[in-house]
């Protein structure tokens, strides 16, 4: 991964806006002096603001209740038959400063999986649950152990899920016995945790990874975030960068951008009455979260009405205060996919602020509380994407595809895609054959079925990901026109 790049024109993701009419934000920020806008005609680059990193006081809830709320819930106990017996033994713990468990079924085959959790916000409390999806007896009832840990810290510490996890490992190993292959699954955050331990070298070996709605694109997620808001801002003629509050951002900038964009005010997957700009701004949403495919105009309906993408970018922002030394985001070399001209003649690409990260955001290394991918990847990975996710695009997949061709790794990863516009909203079915055909690949050498993420008539095709899909009609699958009958 490049520290900015800007590989293909329907999936740029980047930032920026500034425009001459009504102004909420602050003063513009100082351009850094190695930094110049890709093309002259564009807005100068303004760097984000260095910012204090600091830690925090961690307190571990304990692993042998669930955590509800923040009170104790029921007990980790195993799992049982029909006749109550149980078919499993559980262990737990916590070891510098981690809360784990490990379960292992009675007739063990000798593998086992590691759980990667989402993100859980920015409290104090860090907390160990069971796989999501009802995989727990999904890989019990096949013969898998599992393990999971709260990692040590919260907010979007890569890092800490990654030591944790190959802590966790070894300790499995002490506890429990080596194991003949480790797989690794999760989601969201946790997808951009499983990226990260497939690329390190600190003697814990994975033999397949399953990352379900994963942020594999890295910080290109956070560019997103800032695009969506800039291009807001510059197709509506409302200059609020730097943003300010979040209560003044919704307040006076937000109810103005959809005034003048005419987006829904409510999610919905039917709405009307966008404007010239707001078209714009619908098109090039799509785009940078994927491009034309199925469902696409419902999702974004969806999701702006909800207003989640407009208040990421005004609190920690996305977990990272205290954390990184200032914004990650970048847009200073993107070239908007759906350019457009304003009446006095200048252009999208020329009036949207272009925006750096703030100094040593963005590293190359991989021992940073973020740190990038590469594609860099030795064992077969299968991973899974809801089309209409806003909270972590489609197009982390497809960034995450052209990162591991680069690597010339692409017969490694297999992909698929979920007719759902939810994030994360998968079914227990499509959670456990992910599962399940990963390891046939990697124990028998059964390639799964994927689609490709990167060919747009492939993407675009009306029923594309139905293949992958459960066929009900629940949450946001209901945007989506019925799969035909196989």
């Amino acid at each position: 991964m490049s520290l900015h790049r800007n590989r293909l024109v329907p999936l740029a993701l980047a930032a920026g806006v500034g425009l001459g009419g009504f102004t909420i934000g602050g003063p513009a920020l100082a351009a850094p002096a190695d930094q110049q806008s890709a093309d002259p005609e564009w807005q100068p680059v303004q760097q984000s603001p260095k910012e204090r990193v600091y830690n925090l006081r961690w307190t571990v809830a304990d692993p042998q209740f669930d955590y509800v709320n923040g009170e104790a819930g029921a007990e980790f106990v195993p799992l049982t038959d029909e006749a109550g017996n149980p078919i499993s033994k559980v262990l737990y713990g916590i070891d510098r400063g981690s809360a784990y468990r490990i379960e292992v079924p009675m007739d063990w085959n000798g593998d086992v999986v590691f759980w990667e959790h989402g993100y859980r916000g920015t409290g104090t409390t860090v907390y160990v649950s069971d796989p999501s999806y009802d995989l727990r007896r999904t890989y019990i009832e096949n013969g898998f152990a599992w393990a999971a840990s709260s990692y040590g810290e919260n907010r979007y510490d890569i890092e800490a899920g990654a030591l944790a996890t190959e802590r966790l490992a070894q300790i499995f190993d002490a506890r429990v016995g080596k194991a003949d292959q480790r797989y690794l699954q999760g989601v969201s955050m946790g997808g951009h945790v499983i990226g990260t331990l497939l690329e390190r070298d600190r003697g814990v070996e994975w033999d397949g990874a399953a990352p379900m709605c994963g942020v594999m694109g890295d910080y290109e997620l956070y560019d997103f975030f800032l695009d969506y808001n800039l291009l807001a801002q510059t197709l509506s003629g409302v200059d609020a960068y730097p943003f300010p509050s979040q209560a003044e951002y919704f307040s006076q900038a937000v109810p103005q951008f959809k005034a003048a964009l005419g987006t829904p005010t409510t999610p919905t997957p039917v709405y009307s009455g966008l404007t010239e700009e707001g078209e714009v701004f619908r098109d090039n949403i799509t785009a940078i979260t994927g491009g034309e495919r199925p469902g696409d105009d419902e999702a974004f309906g969806y999701w702006e009405g909800q207003n989640f993408v407009y208040g990421v970018v005004t609190t920690e922002p996305g977990g990272l205060d205290g954390l990184t030394p200032g914004a990650l985001w970048s847009n200073v070399d993107t070239d908007y996919p759906f350019d457009h001209t304003f009446e006095d003649g200048g252009t999208l690409d020329q009036r949207i602020e272009r925006v750096a990260p703030a100094p040593k955001a963005r590293s190359t290394y991989l021992s940073v509380p973020v740190p990038a991918i590469t594609g860099d990847i030795d064992v077969p990975v299968l991973s899974s994407h809801t089309l209409g996710d806003y909270y972590v695009p489609f197009s982390m997949e497809q960034y995450y595809a052209l990162d591991v061709a680069a690597q010339g790794n692409a017969e490694l990863l297999v992909q698929r895609p979920i007719r759902a516009a939810g994030h994360c909203e998968y079914t227990p079915e499509e959670a456990a054959s992910q599962f399940l055909d990963l390891v046939n690949w990697v124990e028998n050498g059964v390639k799964p079925a994927g689609a490709s993420v990167l060919d747009p008539e492939v993407v675009a095709d009306p029923n594309y990901g139905c293949e992958f899909t459960t066929p009900v009609r629940t949450g946001t699958r209901v945007f989506y026109e019925e799969c035909p009958t196989p």
